[in-house]
């Protein structure tokens, strides 16, 4: 293990341990300074928890998951402060006028057990994070260590007393704390998972202190704690490994060995479940690194029942960028044959560019002398030209606007959704892989979350609007575009662009049917409208083929680009620069 990974888990461990013995009031981990300096810092453990002694089994598994105030009776403080008692039987506390109602029965509530203050003035103000040499001296001459407890006690602080600054002793601690209840050879019966050493020994987090996992399992009401955050130590895993980001998957359902995915009902999330041992060894800290196919068919198979795709489908490839948040890759068949004829389209297509001009050159060296002028171009003085009409003549399209305001709207419906979705993608591939610690990374790529949700369908539905605002012009002009000359409408592009985007919803409206929409998706309104049509289906068997559909319109479209009209809104901006260079 790096040097790196073990500062983090050490830190972390340390920062549950100082929680645990300094904050959390159902604690079972003392802060040796915090309790010295307290009022009851020269009390026995004994004093108050005497009858630990006489217990049969101590401690019992019974006990954990109950609530600290379900073993305070008052009478455990009575003994010492009878005073306060009378005083709040005749209606006061602390100088203050109460009533009898109010619940001071449980001192614990308010006084701290280990860590309340005296009320004398040396004591009230002392910071524990000041300078021993300033600490110290408030109450007395300065100590090379703090005093050490009567051995009476000595028992109770093998367990309880927190190793805060001794990392050795923190883990030693940890594992014997744990492994009390936990071990292999805890056979009593009882109902809770145990885990053998030995095999424990060789899983990946054997290094690892059980607190930065489970940073709430020292502590009472032990069965109802929260497992700690993977992404603490581990940065999520980016969509070309996953295939796409699993943000309402725990790490757990795809990690933990023998363990069920199920959905929460509630959240929409997708957890697992223990498996049911006979002999209460649990696996699931024996970690499993998902394989290739095999490890995804736990959820993706048919008739499973999280929602998920019955067909095991590729990452977004590079020709979803300009719709998606994708990834580069090309692996998927239907990308490598799109990307292969659409070079060839494009070749084809730039042998009739290279086939004017000087008849002496050719095709190739007309190519090497274009792309030399275009690099001279940017290093000269003419690159803020260049740069300012690629923005305002290619990008705005600035030109278009001066001409006609209506086709320059259409085409701004279609064309900056497109921009728009490109740009977001990008930002949010390249901030994954290059700053995953950023949470709004993960946030772009998260189609449920609530702003992903709404731009992306919003964007689509100003791309719908903009198809048809095209059609419905192109039919009302038909014969003035007859008699002008003036080229066709592009019936093929409009129909593959519009097919792209009414599949796109579809899909989308199925994934939120079968995931049951977590929270934040139902922010893409239309998606969210035409789910809801569909819930109570079983969809998990045909979204692969509809993803493949949307896939093959996409694909088709890129074929076709080449011999497309819609070419000119790649390469107008790209004409128009080299345009400017040449003034």
């Amino acid at each position: 293990m790096s040097l790196w990974k073990n500062l983090i888990f050490t830190a972390i461990a340390v920062a549950a341990l100082l929680y645990l013995a300094g904050g959390a009031e159902a604690g079972w981990l003392i802060d040796h300074e915090r309790f010295h300096v307290s009022v009851h810092g020269q009390l026995s453990c004994q004093n108050c928890h005497g009858h630990i002694v006489e217990k049969s089994r101590h401690p019992d598994p019974v006990d954990v998951n109950r609530s600290l105030t379900d073993f305070f009776e008052p009478e455990q403080c009575a003994g010492c402060h009878e005073t306060v008692f009378e005083e709040i039987a005749e209606g006061s506390h602390a100088g203050q006028e109460v009533t009898i109602h109010e619940g001071f029965d449980v001192c614990i509530e308010c006084h701290h057990p280990h860590y309340q203050a005296a009320t004398s003035v040396e004591t009230t103000a002392v910071n524990l994070n000041r300078p021993a040499a300033e600490k110290c001296s408030q109450c007395h001459d300065i100590q090379d260590e703090l005093p050490d407890f009567s051995d009476e006690d000595q028992p109770c602080l093998q367990c309880h007393l927190g190793a805060a600054g001794d990392e050795t002793r923190a883990e030693e601690q940890t594992i014997e704390l744990c492994l009390h209840c936990h071990g292999s050879e805890n056979r009593q019966a009882d109902s809770f998972a145990l885990i053998e050493e030995k095999h424990y020994a060789a899983t990946p987090h054997a290094d690892v202190e059980c607190l930065v996992c489970h940073p709430q399992a020292a502590a009472f009401e032990h069965g109802n704690q929260e497992p700690g955050e993977c992404s603490q130590c581990h940065q999520p895993h980016d969509e070309k490994m996953t295939h796409d980001l699993h943000t309402a998957v725990t790490c757990g359902a795809c990690h933990l060995n023998k363990v069920t995915p199920q959905r929460d009902g509630a959240s929409r999330r997708i957890g697992w479940r223990r498996p049911a041992k006979p002999d209460r060894i649990s696996p699931v800290h024996q970690m499993q690194v998902p394989q290739k196919d095999e490890s995804c068919r736990v959820c993706h198979a048919g008739g499973n029942a999280i929602g998920a795709s019955a067909m095991l489908l590729p990452a977004k490839s590079v020709i979803c960028m300009p719709c998606h948040a994708a990834t580069l890759s090309v692996g998927d068949s239907v990308t490598v044959l799109s990307l292969v004829l659409f070079l060839a389209g494009m070749v084809a297509t730039g042998s009739v560019w290279f086939a004017g001009g000087e008849q002496r050159l050719g095709s190739l060296a007309k190519l090497m002398r274009s792309v030399g002028c275009a690099l001279g171009a940017v290093i000269s003085n003419r690159l803020p030209a260049i740069v300012g009409s690629f923005l305002l003549d290619g990008l705005l399209q600035r030109r278009l606007y001066r001409i006609s305001k209506e086709r320059w709207l259409l085409h701004a419906l279609i064309f900056f959704p497109f921009l728009f979705r490109f740009i977001w993608g990008l930002l949010a591939l390249i901030a994954s892989l290059y700053w995953p610690q950023w949470s709004g990374a993960w946030e772009m790529l998260d189609k449920n979350h609530p702003l992903t949700a709404f731009v992306f369908d919003f964007s689509g539905l100003l791309t719908i609007v903009g198809i048809i605002g095209m059609i419905l012009r192109r039919v009302q002009r038909r014969s003035e575009v007859a008699t002008s000359g003036l080229p066709r409408a592009d019936w093929p592009a409009y129909a593959l662009l519009g097919g792209i985007m009414i599949v796109g919803y579809l899909l989308e409206a199925m994934r939120m049917s079968m995931t049951g929409s977590p929270g934040g998706a139902s922010y893409a309104f239309v998606g969210d409208a035409i789910g809801r049509l569909l819930t109570g289906y079983d969809l998990t068997g045909i979204y692969g083929y509809v993803w493949y559909l949307h896939a093959i319109f996409t694909g088709l479209f890129i074929v076709y680009l080449p011999f497309s009209r819609m070419l000119h809104m790649i390469m107008a901006p790209v004409v128009m620069a080299m345009n400017a260079a040449d003034r």
